[in-house]
């Protein structure tokens, strides 16, 4: 009978330590490229396995870890799964993405599965309506942009977002705004609204607001109000409320930006696409996945400080939608350019 091979072998035979090629079976990047394939190459040869079980029962984690997202229709959502799963992957680690339908009855059962199937822990993104004390998980659990008693919770500054918004409105001279806003029981909804009207009183009227659909259709009210061509910016909630918003105006024949302006929030990877040129508020998608696994890690690993509400900083991104009101030719102009001059820039 063949000898097993053992991670000492693959050691010796590709005369680097054990620690490097522990750090490689893992797929931590902690070694160049050529060790790395030096050391894979050596692996395979000698017809190399690790046994994931045996690793499994020696330090008791799986090296696994759930994502658990309301939707991947909306774009903001596969671009945390991306970020979640990409520093999750620097670590060593696989993830399990569940998509819940944003209802608690799913989120429950999405949590009841990955506990069957042994994660570590878990991020998610949760209902408002969550029951967080009767579907509490057996493992460490991080939340985004929902945040629940005796679990740690990631979320963008979304009332400094706000007020970024009533700033960009004041200094372009707008008074009368219109307001496009999300369910006020969805918290990141509910603040975004709040900053901009703490920071816009008294410089600024909303002459009208409409609760819309956090997607781009966004219903016969919001169509009507948009139509009274009474406001000079239209405030939205997200990206995607904005995308839908520009579509309407389009359709009405009103110039965007120069007969009404139009701002939204998130920066997602649409926006910066030259058709649109969306102005917004961006927040890191990218340091919001990273923050929550380290977050996790901090929790698997035996964290017991008391969990915490960590607010990422976000910024305002200047592009083709909103210019000075009343907008003269040059504004109009230099708007069509800096939205040029950023095609090609990343969004991080």
């Amino acid at each position: 009978m063949r000898k097993r091979v053992t991670i000492r072998d693959v050691a010796k035979a590709a005369g680097v330590s054990l620690a490097t090629v522990s750090y490689v079976m893992n797929d931590l990047d902690k070694v160049s490229p050529e060790v790395d394939r030096l050391v894979r190459r050596v692996a395979r040869d000698l017809g190399y396995a690790r046994n994931r079980a045996a690793a499994s029962l020696k330090t008791g984690r799986h090296n696994v870890i759930g994502c658990i997202l309301p939707t991947l229709v909306s774009p903001i959502f596969p671009e945390i799964a991306e970020a979640v799963q990409s520093h999750a992957e620097t670590k060593g680690l696989a993830t399990l993405l569940i998509n819940s339908g944003d209802t608690p009855l799913r989120e429950a059962k999405a949590l009841r599965m990955l506990a069957d199937h042994g994660v570590d822990g878990a991020i998610a993104v949760l209902h408002p309506g969550f029951d967080a004390e009767g579907q509490r998980p057996p493992f460490p659990l991080v939340t985004l942009d929902s945040p629940l008693p005796g679990h740690d919770c990631l979320q963008a500054d979304h009332v400094g977002g706000g007020r970024l918004i009533a700033e960009h409105a004041r200094r372009l001279g707008h008074r009368r705004i219109g307001l496009l806003s999300g369910d006020e029981t969805v918290a990141s909804s509910r603040e975004r609204r709040r900053g901009f009207l703490e920071a816009a009183a008294g410089q600024c009227e909303v002459v009208w607001e409409e609760t819309v659909p956090l997607t781009a259709s966004l219903g016969p009210n919001a169509q009507r109000s948009l139509a009274r061509r009474d406001v000079s910016l239209v405030v939205c909630v997200n990206d995607l409320v904005a995308i839908g918003a520009l579509s309407a105006l389009r359709d009405l024949g009103i110039d965007v930006p120069g007969e009404v302006s139009v701002i939204g929030f998130d920066d997602i990877g649409l926006s910066a696409w030259p058709l649109i040129g969306l102005s917004t508020v961006r927040q890191s998608v990218v340091d919001l996945g990273r923050g929550a696994v380290e977050r996790l890690l901090g929790r698997i690993a035996g964290d017991s400080s008391a969990p915490s509400t960590i607010v990422l900083p976000v910024s305002l991104v200047e592009r083709a939608t909103t210019a000075a009101h009343p907008a003269s030719p040059e504004d109009l102009a230099s708007n069509r350019s800096r939205s040029v001059a950023r095609k090609g820039i990343s969004r991080n």
